[in-house]
């Protein structure tokens, strides 16, 4: 392989390396306070625009926070604090709604296009590399001469 598609290939290899161990490394929190206000982040404040309950400080959004406080200790999971807090407020609460088939395609869509799009740019490029030279040599211009001459 030449030295530049080499260097291309690595840097598309290691950012891709990188962006999956971003995506796919979930640590879990250290304490059940951190658990507790990780959770609280992941839900909106049901009286405030734009809010998490973490963020907001209206007395609604603190007992959400202390119910979850008092959830972790006890040990529940992070699904059935979900579940308690949807069925309380509704599902508008959720920043992390399950998943379905729409959300799926609103992730995989722009990748397939992303990829369509380099690939399609990839064969304009070797179609444009390999195009033949355009230029008149000496010989082209010695036959075009003898035609003249002929006229």
């Amino acid at each position: 392989m030449r030295p530049r598609v080499l260097s291309w290939l690595t840097l598309v290899v290691v950012s891709l390396s990188v962006l999956v161990f971003v995506a796919v490394d979930e640590r879990s929190p250290a304490t059940n306070a951190d658990k507790a206000y990780a959770l609280a982040t992941e839900f909106a404040c049901p009286v405030c625009q734009g809010q998490s309950v973490a963020e907001s400080d209206v007395p609604v959004a603190r007992t959400i926070r202390r119910e979850i406080r008092v959830w972790v200790d006890e040990g529940r999971t992070d699904e059935f604090i979900r579940a308690q807090l949807v069925a309380n407020f509704g599902e508008d609460i959720d920043y992390t709604p399950a998943a379905s088939g729409v959300t799926s395609l609103v992730w995989i869509l722009p990748v397939v296009v992303g990829a369509v799009a380099l690939g399609g740019l990839a064969v304009v490029f070797r179609r444009w590399r390999d195009e033949p030279d355009r230029t008149a040599n000496a010989d082209d211009e010695a036959i075009v001469a003898a035609a003249r001459r002929r006229r």
